[in-house]
């Protein structure tokens, strides 16, 4: 019970008030129907009834025989109803239109919906960093859904009409929450490095073939979370950093790639095309697909995951026209965004 009033946003001393007010007002009208059904000959129908307009004292009439004993029994219940029935619909009702249970209906409907995703993406904290990473994924219009302990920032982001899910990252039943075993990603940018391992550590578990990407706050805790289980290590002040000095140093270099990988319509763009087994592009080479003829975009790089395993060295900058192309090759290839998309349509047709 306590899991479930921490997953819903309740607290567990109100959800155990809610079940013992809800089960007490269930108990009086139980007991009501059965105890006329037994003391008289009426109907069980004709029973409830009678129990409903007793505990209500509503007074519409007697639809029972009424004996002596059934007139104590219907003292008693009256009695009971003032006593208990009066503080569990009090108990039921403060609890119903609270804040907290509100809070509780909108975290049912966002589970509801999250249930029906697939290959999504899990963003842990939507602190600025989340919240940058979130309009990448939607500029690509990649599903995402965002876990965040922030519950006024979980509002607002539910009134943008985002998969949002309020609670504790490092919580096993908010990753379940979040539809984590069908999940494709989890990126962890959580303020503190301890929340980002236990996270990828509980991801890892529930999810052994999520890709994992974890922020950084100390150097320190990079090869933690790597051996956590994450696939990915950033540290944003790094390559803060490291981006501010190659502004400084070669500025048109800094503003090509600022241009090609973050800004969105400002011409070109870089994408990957993977080379899957029966894809028009494996075993040919770049001169017979012919990329930049048929489609306008550039092959700036080729990543071989296989030679990669075994060397230090997965990259083939600006190959040649004679390179071969196989399966689980990765193109890495620069154009406008319409000129991206046509390549991918034309190679899915």
């Amino acid at each position: 019970m306590q899991k479930v009033a921490l997953l819903f946003g309740l607290r567990p001393v109100d959800l155990r008030r809610l079940t013992l007010a809800l089960a007490l007002l269930v108990g009086i009208l139980i007991v009501g129907t059965v105890g006329y059904t037994s003391l008289t000959s009426a109907s069980l129908l004709d029973s409830f009834y009678m129990t409903i307009i007793t505990v209500t004292t509503v007074g519409f009439g007697e639809r029972v025989p009424m004996n002596q004993t059934a007139m104590l029994f219907t003292t008693g219940l009256i009695v009971a109803s003032v006593v208990w029935g009066a503080w569990a619909l009090q108990s039921a009702l403060s609890t119903i239109l609270s804040d907290e249970f509100r809070h509780a209906v909108q975290q049912l409907r966002s589970i509801r919906g999250i249930r029906l995703m697939e290959g999504h993406t899990i963003l842990c904290g939507f602190g600025r960093i989340g919240r940058a990473a979130a309009a990448e994924l939607a500029r690509n219009n990649e599903p995402f859904v965002v876990i965040d302990v922030d519950l006024a920032l979980v509002e607002g982001l539910r009134e943008e009409a985002m998969h949002v899910i309020y609670g504790d990252a490092t919580d096993d039943d908010v990753l379940l929450a979040a539809n984590i075993r069908k999940a494709k990603r989890l990126l962890a940018v959580l303020d503190s490095d301890n929340a980002n391992i236990v996270t990828v550590l509980s991801a890892r578990e529930l999810n052994p073939d999520l890709w994992i990407a974890s922020r950084v706050v100390q150097a320190a805790a990079a090869s933690k979370l790597l051996r956590a289980g994450a696939n990915e290590v950033l540290s944003p002040y790094d390559y803060g950093g490291r981006r501010l000095a190659l502004t400084a140093l070669r500025p048109h270099v800094a503003q090509f790639l600022s241009m090609v990988v973050f800004d969105e319509g400002r011409g070109a763009e870089m994408d990957e095309l993977r080379v899957v087994d029966g894809s028009k592009l494996a075993g040919r080479t770049l001169a017979e697909i012919n990329l930049r003829q048929r489609f306008g975009v550039t092959v700036v790089a080729l990543y071989h995951p296989d030679i990669a395993q075994h060397i230090d060295i997965g990259f083939d900058l600006n190959p040649g026209p004679e390179t071969i192309l196989h399966a689980s090759d990765v193109l890495i290839v620069v154009g406008r965004r319409e000129q991206l998309e046509s390549v991918h349509r034309a190679l899915q047709s």
